[in-house]
C-alpha cells in the first residue's frame, strides 16, 4: 500500500510504503487526510486504517535537485535518442558520455544523453563532431521541480489523481 503524502500547503511532495506513512503519524510530522476503507493494520492491542493520503505539518524545501539517474536523464531528454532524435522506450536506450569517459568526460547532467544502441555504437569514444553526429541540445542539469515527478500507478486511488489535476488511465 502506497500513501501519497502533501506537504502543509496541500502541495503533493512524494509516494511512500504505508510503513513510513505510519511513522510521519506516530511522531506527530503528519496527519491523515484520507484512509483506506478497507486496509487496516493490527498491532498487539490497537487497529489502525491505512492513511491514502497525509498532510505535512510542515511546508516541503522545494529547493533540492534533481537526483542524478539514469530514469531522470532519459525523462529530461525525452526518453529520445540526442544523436538521431527517435523516441524510444527506457529499455532500448543508452546513457551516452558526450566527452567519452576514456577521454576524461565526467559522469554528470552537463556530459550525459540519452542515445540509442546504434547511435551509441557509432559514436563509440569520439566526440560528437568526429562522429560526423551532432547533439539534439546541450546536456545540462533539469531545471523542473522533483516533487512534481512522482510516479503514479494505474491500482494507485482514483482520488489521488485530483491532487495533480489528472484522470486515471
Amino acid at each position: 500500500m502506497r500513501t501519497l503524502v502533501l506537504d502543509s500547503t496541500y502541495f503533493p511532495v512524494r509516494i511512500i510504503n504505508w510503513q513510513k506513512a505510519m511513522i510521519l503519524l506516530f511522531t506527530g510530522r503528519a496527519e491523515i487526510v484520507t484512509e483506506y476503507d478497507d486496509r487496516r493494520i493490527h498491532g498487539v492491542t490497537d487497529t489502525f486504517s491505512l492513511p491514502k493520503i497525509l498532510r505535512l505539518y510542515s511546508r516541503h524545501k522545494s529547493d533540492r535537485k534533481v537526483r542524478f539517474s539514469r530514469h531522470n536523464v532519459f525523462w529530461r531528454d525525452s526518453f529520445k535518442c540526442q544523436y538521431c532524435y527517435e523516441k524510444y522506450s527506457s529499455s532500448l536506450l543508452t546513457i551516452d558520455h558526450v566527452l567519452p569517459q576514456s577521454r576524461g568526460g565526467k559522469t554528470t547532467w552537463e556530459n550525459v544523453v540519452s542515445a540509442c544502441a546504434p547511435c551509441n555504437t557509432k559514436k563509440g569514444n569520439k566526440l560528437p563532431h568526429e562522429a560526423n553526429m551532432k547533439l539534439m541540445r546541450r546536456p545540462a542539469q533539469p531545471k523542473w521541480s522533483p516533487q512534481i515527478c512522482l510516479r503514479l500507478k494505474k491500482d494507485d486511488p482514483e482520488e489521488w489523481f485530483q491532487w495533480f489535476r489528472l484522470k486515471p488511465a
